[in-house]
């Protein structure tokens, strides 16, 4: 399970990085334009293709993909209140969009924050399989994106935000949200430049 690190960085490597793609939160409630919470609608179209691309390339070099989900509870009372009851556990809104390419074999961490990391078994699989860079692709930018791209950061994976990739509420929200995670040492990189590398 290896893959040669993209981007600007790529040309510094001279070895296969074993890499985990984490396929965040593309649920039915934030893909589609009724949904409970959608991203901007010019975005729903741009995320799905570039995020089925990327699995899509995953899949074909045999690196880890990992299908990440909301499932809030009904007790979180404020925060349903905040996302307009969005991706409640056991609702239709909470599954993964059916456009969404599904790799039979990879597996589904539900979490109820928005950092994936708050799933005490997604980092222990990681570490079993000797992953040491983490690429994510998903929504929302600004939120959870950004949430588990620091907690990434904190566990010492390198970590990589595809800008193509990930939606927000807003055109501006995605840029900023993008921006800042560069700032923080987070590798912002295109869904074509991920599949170049490999």
């Amino acid at each position: 399970m290896g893959l040669r690190v993209s981007g600007a960085r790529a040309a510094d490597r001279n070895a296969d990085m074993a890499i985990a793609l984490l396929v965040l939160d593309l649920q039915v409630d934030f893909l589609n334009r009724d949904g409970r919470m959608p991203i901007a609608s010019g975005q729903m179209e741009q995320v799905l293709a570039n995020s089925n691309r990327a699995i899509e390339a995953a899949a074909a070099h045999r690196a880890a993909i990992i299908y990440v989900g909301n499932e809030y509870t009904r007790w979180d009372i404020p925060g349903n209140w905040f996302r307009h009851d969005a991706a409640r556990a056991g609702t239709p809104g909470a599954s993964l969009d059916p456009r969404v390419k599904r790799v039979a074999e990879a597996p589904y961490f539900p979490k109820r924050k928005g950092d994936a990391f708050s799933n005490p078994e997604l980092e222990p699989f990681l570490r079993e399989h000797h992953v040491k860079r983490v690429v994510i692709c998903g929504v929302y930018a600004d939120a959870c994106v950004t949430a588990t791209a620091r907690g990434a950061l904190r566990r010492g994976f390198e970590v990589a935000v595809l800008s193509d990739a990930v939606g927000a509420a807003g055109d501006d929200a995605r840029r900023s949200a993008i921006e800042k995670l560069g700032r923080d040492n987070i590798e912002i990189e295109s869904t074509a430049e991920f599949i170049k590398a490999f």
